[in-house]
């Protein structure tokens, strides 16, 4: 019967290969994201727009008007921060 200590000591020694997941994984999408997207390629977007954007990628979203309305407001006020997806 082998030891613990051998056995933890060969599982040291062991070289786990390094993991890239990060340029693997592609880059998770928010609701905030998609909106600067939309006010991005548009700026005169209106709600409505907004929510079919956001519709768009999250379906099951409570995604309504007064969102899209804070989220335009913010973005006058220079206050939406984010990059675009």
């Amino acid at each position: 019967m082998k030891s613990k200590k051998r056995q933890n000591a060969k599982k040291q020694a062991q070289v786990k290969p390094e993991r890239s997941a990060k340029a693997e994984t592609p880059a998770k999408c928010t609701i905030k994201q998609a909106v600067i997207e939309a006010i991005t390629a548009n700026n005169a977007v209106t709600n409505d727009e907004l929510i079919a954007a956001v519709k768009a990628q999250f379906p099951k979203s409570a995604f309504k008007d007064s969102h899209a309305a804070w989220y335009r407001s913010q973005a006058r006020k220079g206050s939406l921060h984010g990059h675009a997806h």
